[in-house]
């Protein structure tokens, strides 16, 4: 089996406005094989995942945050916890050496371009800054640190106060809906999963500080999503942004769209998650659906283009 092929699944986490964080909200770690496999890319000479081979090899942020993620809970599961106790201070370490000040502001600039949203190299995404607070805050209750890291966290938040047009993540769409771009493309983009897992992190900082302020964003962002959910459904399957509208990969599909459905459900105890999340579930259980899917893959972008033509 190829690693391409390697089937894993990434179920519900701890789910849960407590103050002690816990494991995250969604189970990463069955994802460590592909770390393992070095799938993404080889490991520098410190131990931190990168991204390609050789001289194309860089760093990107977003495969150090979610080694740490997935280290800190194994450590949480018993699992060779002096070993990821070496891997998740790695990954902080890195990321404490790498912070940059943005107008008082913490932030993690990606040093490489990505040509799919037209970002040039310096681009910040909004769903790696909330993943990193998710990240320091749980760090921080590990190790009796919380303090340190929650005032790294309120730092890295008052991030989302800056616009797209002041070099921030931060939008409103002409619905004047609120929303925070994982890829702040010239074109607004609005990840869906990308905004939902900055959504977690804000949800963090709000379950550590209890600020009601952050709290009246987090009640926006849900608000969003709840009026937004439509258009990343189809009869068949889930779109994965607003931008290029095209369908979702069977592995984002499966493991991120249904269980951020669901976990968005046990937050909130909205029934439209609820049904997001079954409609997506009998989608990918069907295997009329699979062949659909297949042949859209191919066909999706062609109409796509003819139309905006």
């Amino acid at each position: 089996m190829s690693k391409a092929n390697i089937e894993i699944n990434m179920p519900i986490g701890n789910v849960s406005y407590d103050s002690l964080l816990g494991k995250y909200y969604q189970d990463f770690t069955e994802a460590i094989v592909h770390y393992n496999d070095c799938y993404f890319g080889e490991f520098d000479s410190n131990g931190i995942p990168m991204v390609g081979f050789g001289k194309d090899a860089h760093y990107s942020q977003i495969y150090i945050i979610q080694l740490g993620l997935i280290a800190h809970d194994l450590i949480l599961k018993n699992i060779n916890q002096e070993e990821n106790l070496k891997i998740l201070e790695k990954c902080i370490n890195w990321l404490l050496e790498n912070e940059e000040i943005f107008h008082g502001s913490i932030i993690w600039r990606n040093n490489f371009t990505n040509e799919r949203y037209s970002l040039q190299s310096g681009w910040v995404s909004s769903m790696y800054q909330g993943q990193i607070i998710s990240l320091y805050l749980r760090y921080g209750q590990l190790t009796n640190q919380l303090d340190y890291f929650t005032e790294k966290s309120l730092k890295i938040y008052s991030y989302f106060n800056f616009d797209y047009s002041q070099g921030g993540v931060k939008r409103r769409d002409e619905r004047n809906y609120l929303w925070f771009e994982e890829y702040p493309s010239p074109k607004p983009s609005f990840v869906l999963n990308g905004f939902i897992y900055t959504l977690f992190g804000i949800i963090d900082l709000y379950r550590i500080t209890k600020d009601d302020a952050i709290k009246d964003v987090i009640d926006e962002c849900i608000l969003t999503l709840e009026v937004n959910l439509e258009k990343y459904s189809l009869n068949y399957w889930s779109i994965y942004d607003q931008l290029h509208k095209e369908l979702a990969s069977r592995y984002y599909h499966k493991n991120i769209h249904i269980p951020l459905m669901e976990i968005m459900h046990q937050l909130t105890d909205k029934q439209i998650f609820l049904d997001y999340k079954l409609k997506w579930e009998k989608q990918l259980n069907n295997p009329f659906n699979h062949f659909i899917v297949e042949i859209m893959y191919r066909l999706r972008p062609r109409l796509l283009k003819l139309k905006k033509s």
